[in-house]
Formats: C-alpha cells, structure tokens, sequence
C-alpha cells in the first residue's frame, strides 16, 4: 500500500468527515440500521485520524535535544 502525504491523509480525513457528518442529518428520526452506519463510519473516521497523527508525527522533525536532569535544576535552584 502507497504511504499518503501528510495533506492528503488530511485531505481524506476531511472528506470523509464531511460525508459522515452528511449521514448524521435527520438524526432524531434514524432507524437501527441508519444509526449502526452512522457510528459505522465515526469509527472508520476515527482510523482515519489515527493516520493523520502518524503521517503528521512522521513528516515533523523528532525532539533530538537531551531532556533536562531535574537534579541538574535543583542544583542551580530553578524549578
């Protein structure tokens, strides 16, 4: 499978969202069925983002510096 650019994760994400926002319409008035492919698709929606994050956290730059020794901190008095 083709790994998607980050904008178009997004981009998917989106248009899913907004399809799925479409089949929310008339909610009150829902069956079962159309209430199972409702939250059907908020848990496809929910992998969806679950890609965005990972393309996003992929495509940002990772945190190299060393992390700050809390004795180091105490040492010099700041907190």
């Amino acid at each position: 499978m083709e790994k998607l650019l980050l904008s178009e994760q997004v981009k998917k994400f989106m248009d899913y969202a907004v399809d799925t926002l479409k089949a929310m319409d008339g909610a009150p008035d829902h069956n079962e069925q159309e209430k199972a492919e409702v939250l059907n698709r908020i848990s496809i929606l929910k992998e969806y983002l679950k890609d965005v994050e990972r393309s996003y956290l992929e495509n940002s730059p990772a945190d190299t510096s060393a992390p700050v020794d809390p004795g180091y901190i105490t040492e010099v008095g700041h907190s």
